[in-house]
């Protein structure tokens, strides 16, 4: 008997898998949902860590200055000193015992206090920054330095209108000296996002308190902060104790600060989130400097609220500040640069009550 041969039943073809168009929509939606939902919450973890960063920059950068201040007996050291300037004939202020200037960041570097790159590097009299981001003095919400002018946090004309202004995220930039230098070592830099709590040197009665022609009564607070920036451009006063140059400046009795006129450590304000270097009054003499934005008025201007959640007008946020006695602390920077003393009628720094948790001047610190 014939056999039938075997047939082999044919393979069943594999279906092909595919998204039809609405399906991949539909992933794509989905997708678009997930990434507006994590988002925000990723962006407040990062801004998060960089305010903690923040915060550990400023600690790091308060025990230097602790450790600088404990090496010379208490004294506390010039926020800046202005270099010599050089006349036609080639001459200097030789009464400056800084005749190359002084930045109290440089120089904390200089003198190893705190370890953090030089923004000049080259050849002797290099003029050219050289930014890193792994630096002490840099908060990572600051801005960028390359979006600004070397010395652009040195004038006051980049100071903010309100603390939340990305004007008061603008680094200083201090150290330039003189190319060459006068005492023959390489130039040296140091940008900051972080400034000393410190007033410029001018007249006496306001930045140090005490003078006989002080007007019996009048309620106003010195500005005298901890630290003192002394300023070329104010050579010569306040008369006649300063004499001429910058060595009559700097032998001004009251001008050095020493912590013995610190009352409260955990008080009082070392280093602050600031943009520009005569942050604390803005101005000179006994008001401080203010400006109405949004319907509101500001005192503390320059202080920067480069953290946190913005106020509800955007005028104010969070920042870090550092004290006298190493530790630092987020605060909000409304009720500082809202509050008004109902004596004088007048805010900002010289003004600022204990109570607040942060106080600006030796006055007030008491």
């Amino acid at each position: 008997m014939r056999q039938t041969p075997f047939c082999k039943r044919p393979r069943a073809r594999a279906s092909t898998l595919a998204f039809t168009l609405v399906e991949l929509l539909v992933v794509i939606g989905i997708i678009a949902v997930l990434i507006g939902i994590l988002l925000p919450a990723l962006n407040k973890a990062r801004r998060s860590a960089n305010t903690t960063q923040c915060a550990s920059n400023m600690r790091m950068i308060a025990l230097g200055m602790l450790n600088y201040i404990s090496n010379h007996k208490g004294v506390l050291p010039p926020a800046m000193v202005t270099k010599s300037s050089i006349d036609g004939a080639g001459n200097s202020d030789t009464t400056n015992p800084f005749p190359d200037g002084w930045f109290w960041a440089a120089e904390l570097v200089r003198q190893k206090y705190i370890q953090a790159p030089n923004l000049l590097s080259g050849t002797l009299g290099d003029k050219t920054f050289h930014f890193e981001k792994a630096s002490v003095f840099r908060c990572p919400e600051g801005n960028l330095p390359e979006d600004s002018a070397p010395f652009a946090g040195l004038s006051a004309s980049t100071k903010g209108d309100y603390p939340a202004d990305r004007k008061n995220s603008i680094p200083v930039n201090g150290g330039i000296a003189n190319s060459p230098r006068f005492d023959g070592s390489e130039p040296y830099s140091i940008a900051s996002w972080y400034e000393l709590c410190a007033i410029s040197s001018g007249n006496k009665v306001a930045y140090v308190g005490g003078d006989p022609s002080h007007v019996p009564g009048d309620t106003k607070v010195p500005a005298d902060a901890p630290f003192v920036f002394f300023d070329q451009n104010k050579n010569g006063k306040p008369s006649p104790e300063a004499g001429t140059g910058m060595g009559g400046q700097l032998a001004v009795p009251g001008y050095t600060r020493k912590t013995s006129r610190i009352k409260h450590s955990d008080n009082l304000c070392m280093i602050a989130e600031a943009g520009y270097l005569n942050w604390m009054m803005g101005s000179t003499g006994f008001t401080p400097a203010s400006s109405t934005v949004n319907v509101e008025v500001q005192w503390m201007t320059p202080l920067a609220a480069r953290h946190g959640k913005r106020s509800a007008n955007g005028n104010n946020g969070y920042t870090n500040i550092a004290f006298f006695d190493g530790h630092v602390a987020l605060m909000d920077t409304q009720p500082i640069n809202d509050y008004v003393d109902k004596a004088t009628n007048q805010g900002g720094g010289p003004n600022i009550p204990l109570s607040l948790g942060v106080t600006f001047t030796l006055s007030q610190n008491r």
